[in-house]
Formats: C-alpha cells, structure tokens, sequence
C-alpha cells in the first residue's frame, strides 16, 4: 500500500488498485489475511520499522513502517522456523547449508534481537531432514536466478510448523556481512574463509558473464 492525501492505495494480487479508508484497509486486511500481520517498510533492512500487528494496534504500527517507506507491505503471519541459505555465483551457483535463526524475541526477529540481545543464535547447520534441505537449496537458486542477481545473495524461508511447507520469505540482494552476519557465516559453514569469499566477489564482479 501506498498512502494517498488522507487515504491509502491499496494493490491487489491483480495489479488493480483501489483507494481505501483506514477503516476499509482493516477490513480488507482481515478478509485476506486475517490477524496478527506482519507490517514492513518495502525497502528497508535489518526489520527497521517491521510490527507484528493485531488489528487494534494496526494504525500506530502501519504510521510508524511510513517513517521509512512510502510503500508498505502487509503480510500474512506465517508460524514456523526461520530460516536461510546463502547464495555465491553469477551463472554457476553454490548454495550454502541451511542456517537457522532462533531469535530472542519469541514473536519475530526484531531489530532489537538482532544486535542488542545476546540471547538470539544462530544454528549453522539447521536440524532438518536432507531432502527439505536440498529444496529450500533449490528454491533459493530460482529465486536468484529469476531476480538476476549477481555475486552474492542471503535467500529467507520459512518451515510452516506441522506442515514443514516451505515458504519463500523475501531475497537479500546485499546482505549483511558483519562478523555477526548470517551470509559470511553460512559460506564459511560451507568451506570458504571469510577473505576467499571476498577475493571470489570481486573475481565474479569482474566476470559478470
């Protein structure tokens, strides 16, 4: 959604647009998605401005995800295990093991447990079957292929609890790559160390074929 004068653009799976109320916009955020929703910048980082919501605190989360976009997203709770695999290559892809995030904060993994809470970990390789393994593996490299990426990418998932479907959650086209960083972590998981991924960036930077 986007905000309009006093009201909200709202798109739907189509492509159509309509200009809703803040009262239509709940309405039709509960019709298709129900409650608690997550609210997102569209092109932030780092869950800045990220709310899980119910739907009577929907209007200060969804005014404050506008101090940092002027579009926002608005998605489905998903509930299940969070996790990711790292992606390194233009043509010729290797995917890393499948790393997952157990953050400190039990209702998602907020901007606070990931910097200022030591109690967040990560679990690098993540305990799940090889076969889902080898999917989410798969998934992440057609998801980076169909966005054209190039050189590195941390691809998210979720595992939906009972039903281990696996979710694409969002494509990280310039991951982080702090010590602390998932990316580095899971290629160094993976056989590289941290100073051969770099000097493998720079060789696929200059051979972009």
């Amino acid at each position: 959604i986007k905000k309009y004068k006093d009201k909200y653009i709202y798109t739907d799976d189509n492509f159509d647009r309509y200009i809703l109320s803040i009262d239509e916009l709940i309405d039709e955020v509960d019709n298709i998605l129900k409650f608690p929703v997550f609210i997102k910048p569209s092109r932030s980082g780092s869950s800045v401005g990220v709310h899980k919501s119910e739907k009577d605190e929907f209007i200060n989360c969804l005014n404050d995800a506008f101090k940092y976009d002027n579009k926002i997203l608005i998605e489905e709770a998903i509930i299940g295990r969070e996790v990711e695999c790292a992606i390194l290559g233009n043509e010729d892809l290797e995917a890393s093991n499948i790393g997952e995030i157990i953050s400190a904060d039990k209702s998602f993994y907020s901007y606070d447990s990931k910097y200022k809470n030591n109690e967040s970990i990560t679990v690098i390789p993540a305990d799940i079957d090889k076969t889902l393994e080898e999917e989410i593996q798969n998934i992440a490299k057609k998801a980076y292929l169909a966005c054209d990426c190039k050189g590195l990418s941390r691809v998210d998932f979720f595992i939906e609890d009972n039903t281990n479907k696996i979710i694409l959650n969002e494509i990280n086209t310039l991951p982080g790559f702090t010590s602390i960083s998932m990316y580095p972590k899971l290629m160094q998981h993976y056989g590289y160390t941290y100073s051969q991924i770099l000097d493998k960036l720079i060789e696929l930077s200059l051979n972009k074929e």
